[in-house]
């Protein structure tokens, strides 16, 4: 009797299989790890664009008898929108809001606070 040494046809074909299923599974994680990364980025630059508005609105370019203003900047190689409004609040007190986004249509962040009326 001839012993043959080997692997099946059968087995070849689930090797490659378990092989295939693995290799699309760490194609996917590399991939949703890149695109969280760069969502990632973008929150980050909208959040820094919205500490800036807001220093700016408290000094250099104060919210004085305006209610809405927007406009768009570009910060680390990308263009983002913004936009500003107050809301009246208390007599001592006024609401900030400050949008920021990548298309105008979703933001990526918003900032709200309340700043004391001068």
């Amino acid at each position: 009797m001839l012993l043959q040494k080997g692997f099946s046809l059968l087995e070849v074909g689930a090797a490659l299989l378990i092989l295939g299923l693995a290799v699309t599974s760490i194609f996917q994680f590399i991939s949703s790890t890149t695109l969280s990364a760069f969502d990632l980025e973008e929150r980050a630059y909208a959040r820094q664009i919205a500490n800036n508005r807001l220093a700016l609105a408290q000094t250099l370019e104060p919210m004085i008898g305006i209610n809405e203003r927007d406009g768009q900047i570009d910060f680390g190689g990308k263009t983002f929108f913004w936009s500003e409004s107050i809301i009246q609040g208390s007599n001592q007190m006024n609401e900030i809001r400050i949008l920021v986004s990548k298309n105008q249509q979703v933001a990526l962040y918003e900032l709200r606070v309340f700043i004391e009326k001068k």
